[in-house]
């Protein structure tokens, strides 16, 4: 089954998600960055990297892309193969086209949503990237 790390602040949109992947994904569900960054930390020690991080850009502390920048450290630290890395999806309630692009080209980010969406948008992205099994 899918492995994601949600890193929301907000509760509200931490139990949408996990409405949405309800049955489709194994969760963990973080509100900061660093808890974040020690979830993904423990993830990798345990060898169970998660398959995708569905990653708040506007978080408080750490925001979300220095905390995506921290988890691709992570991962090249832990010497995850390429293949195994995280597919991460950034989302926020702002369009903002500076952050998306630096998400993308120094985060390697897969997909950016902007809020709100519906449950039919997170199961299209994953649909989109191979992530769902039916």
């Amino acid at each position: 089954m899918l492995r994601v790390l949600i890193v929301e602040d907000e509760p509200v949109n931490r139990e949408f998600l996990l409405l949405a992947l309800k049955g489709r994904a194994r969760c963990v569900a973080v509100e900061s960055g660093e808890a974040a960054i020690e979830a993904f930390t423990l993830a990798l020690d345990d060898s169970e990297p998660f398959d995708l991080v569905f990653l708040d850009l506007l978080l408080p502390g750490m925001g979300g892309l220095q905390t995506l920048e921290k988890l691709r450290f992570l991962e090249e630290h832990f010497e995850l193969p390429e293949s195994r890395r995280a597919k991460v999806i950034v989302a926020t309630a702002l369009d903002d086209d500076r952050a998306a692009s630096r998400a993308f080209i120094q985060g390697r980010a897969v997909s950016y949503m902007t809020k709100p969406f519906r449950v039919a948008d997170i199961r299209g992205e994953l649909d989109k990237l191979g992530l769902l099994d039916g």
